[in-house]
């Protein structure tokens, strides 16, 4: 791996700290755990935040490689196509969806890379071309695992919006996948005990294993012996990869299972950083499940990434959550859910 490349990954992996003693959880209410394991919530109106959100988060995903920002570009790309994901998939009620709308408009949407791409016919084709560059380099690790989250979330949206497989859009996007790269790569490190791994063979037991994996990581955080993007990026490539698997990509998804065990291998390792205790989370706290969670958000100055993942974290956390069919597991996922929104 080229050093420029490990220098930028250090910094990523960092880049939640920078945000620890923010002011990101007020008020008093705190949601039940059973309305955080997937109960109905209050519906939101139509159109609040949706198709209008995913072809302006593919726009901005298909010029990040041309404006030579794939990783920062892409983070904030990604967010705005979550961000329809997550109030759909959740059932965010209408209030919540226009507190999450005002931060994307406010810090992601207005950047150069969302403007509208010119009208073109689409060929839903083309697509397939997407998973073919990612094939190509999802057996090894690349910037954490983000060629896989990136490209799992832009084929995602392109299901839901086949309008906008258009060839200057496609051509876009590929180019975002290519730029991490394609053949064996010397980013990830070697495994030992491949059976303390679980694969995708069983999904069920691939999600019990992301979230083992992730609350060890986080455990490793709040004590200061592991990045905190350690722990938040165990779910979202973990999340992608069962993605891909569900959307019928299913060899890529188990070819990308080697890298995803990579980066466990990484979080499992740590980092010494001083061994500095992150400060226990307040009594009642807001989830990203309510709208008093994202009240004010779009006033914090945090950076690209760290905004980004306001929504890209509770988006693949909650997701994942709803299926966990061990309870104990379950209890100890919710109870986390503060260390991974308030300094993400």
């Amino acid at each position: 791996m080229k050093k420029q490349d490990a220098d930028a990954r250090r910094h990523f992996l960092k880049a939640g700290i920078a945000a620890a003693g923010t002011a990101l959880w007020s008020g008093t209410f705190f949601q039940s755990i059973a309305a955080a394991a997937g109960q109905n919530l209050p519906p939101a109106e139509a159109g609040a935040i949706g198709r209008r959100e995913l072809l302006e988060g593919l726009d901005g995903m298909s010029r990040v490689a041309e404006a030579h920002n794939t990783f920062v570009g892409g983070h904030t790309a990604a967010a705005v196509m979550a961000s329809a994901f997550f109030c759909r998939e959740q059932k965010l009620d209408d209030k919540t969806q226009k507190e999450i709308l005002s931060l994307i408009e406010t810090r992601l949407l207005k950047k150069s890379i969302y403007a509208p791409r010119p009208k073109e016919p689409a060929d839903p084709v083309l697509i397939d071309s997407l998973v073919k560059d990612l094939d190509a380099g999802v057996d090894t690790l690349r910037q954490s695992g983000h060629n896989i989250i990136f490209t799992n979330i832009c084929l995602k949206a392109l299901r839901e919006v086949p309008d906008a497989a258009t060839p200057g859009r496609i051509d876009g996007l590929r180019k975002m996948v290519q730029s991490f790269g394609h053949g064996k790569s010397s980013e990830g490190p070697s495994l030992e005990n491949k059976n303390t791994f679980v694969d995708l063979r069983d999904e069920t037991k691939f999600i019990h294993f992301v979230f083992e994996e992730y609350l060890k990581a986080m455990g490793l955080y709040r004590n200061g012996r592991g990045y905190h993007g350690f722990a938040g990026h165990l779910l979202t490539a973990g999340h992608a990869l069962v993605e891909l698997h569900r959307m019928g990509y299913r060899d890529t998804a188990e070819k990308g299972v080697e890298a995803y065990w990579q980066f466990v291998k990484e979080a499992r390792d740590g980092a010494d950083l001083g061994g500095e205790r992150v400060v226990s989370a307040p009594v009642h706290a807001p989830t990203p499940l309510v709208q008093d969670y994202w009240i004010g958000q779009e006033q914090h100055q945090s950076g690209d990434i760290v905004t980004s993942h306001l929504v890209k974290y509770p988006y693949s956390f909650f997701a994942l959550a709803k299926e966990l069919r061990d309870d104990s597991l379950r209890q100890r996922v919710l109870d986390s859910i503060y260390y991974l929104t308030a300094v993400s």
